[in-house]
């Protein structure tokens, strides 16, 4: 795993105010790379953030970073992102809040020759960006369609929990999950419903579906944090025994989670891969002189107690 070179601290207050990380002087030319995240409070996006920072540490004198954190308003973002503009860069690196209303930053500064990296999330524009740099969000819901499928009764009742709708992650996992779960199955969906990828807002939910579902068997949930929530309402309420929690991400608490037999299973997502790979691609156009590069799609993996181990 990427070593990190600044400390979580100092990342945030990074992102928060939108300053800039600059190596010290070397010779050659410094290539300005910015940053837009959707929402830090997300652990996964703060993962990701924190891989872009570090592997534009070890870039050294040929990258100055500035990070933003839109904190999941996408108004927010956009003036960002005209910020950024305004002041001048030669990469932009695009974690979307949203899949139509980050849209047009895209086009603001493909518009200019402006290489724009999406990462982790797309807009429904990514055809006129550089390129993706992530992972195939279909792909994580059919692997928990598979999973769940091996572990349910045919006829079993779930309830489904995503992140905010409209974004790409929203979109894609639920496409995946219905198309080889839902659609294929007698499987009852009692409940689709977001809880914006929020610990707290996931475990409020989850304890109306407990009280609200005597025999419900899982709660599905399109990732960790959620995930989290979940568990910990329906270890609070006496119900996990025979409960099936699944989640995506990968995150920390959720690896320790399942290699203590209490979280069922989660999907590895490459954060650090997915952060530093925007960073590479965004500093090899910005040096070429390019718009577009091939999409760099990382894998989704399926983690339970059988091969956890090789991911602590």
């Amino acid at each position: 795993m990427m070593r990190k070179i600044v400390s979580l601290l100092l990342c945030a207050c990074l992102l928060t105010a939108g300053l800039a990380l600059t190596a010290s002087a070397d010779e050659g030319k410094t290539y300005r790379i910015v940053a837009l995240m959707k929402q830090n409070a997300d652990t996964f996006v703060q993962n990701i953030s924190d891989a872009i920072v570090a592997r534009a540490q070890e870039l050294g004198a040929e990258v100055e970073l500035v990070m933003y954190d839109a904190e999941g308003e996408i108004s927010k973002q956009l003036d960002q992102a005209e910020t950024a503009l305004i002041a001048g860069c030669d990469a932009i690196i695009l974690n979307a809040v949203d899949v139509e209303g980050s849209a047009p930053i895209v086009n603001m500064f493909m518009d200019k020759d402006i290489p724009v990296i999406q990462c982790n999330t797309l807009t429904n524009n990514i055809d006129e960006a550089t390129c993706y740099v992530g992972s195939d969000d279909v792909d994580a819901g059919k692997i928990q369609a598979e999973f769940m499928k091996a572990v349910l009764a045919d006829d079993a009742k779930v309830c489904y929990m995503m992140g905010p709708i409209g974004v790409s992650p929203q979109i894609y996992r639920l496409e995946g999950i219905q198309t080889h779960l839902f659609d294929v199955t007698n499987i009852e969906v009692l409940q689709s419903q977001t809880a914006n990828w929020k610990r707290d807002q996931a475990m409020s939910l989850a304890e109306d579906w407990l009280t609200m579902y005597p025999d419900l068997a899982a709660i599905i949930c399109q990732n960790d944090d959620m995930a989290m929530g979940v568990l910990e309402a329906a270890e609070a309420a006496g119900r996990k025994d025979g409960l099936i929690v699944i989640g995506i991400d990968a995150i920390t608490d959720a690896l320790e989670a399942v290699k203590d037999g209490r979280l069922d299973a989660t999907v590895f997502q490459d954060a650090a891969g997915q952060g530093a790979m925007s960073v590479d691609v965004a500093l090899q156009c910005a040096k070429d002189g390019v718009v577009k590069h091939d999409d760099v799609m990382i894998p989704f993996v399926l983690i339970t107690l059988d091969n956890i181990a090789d991911f602590m």
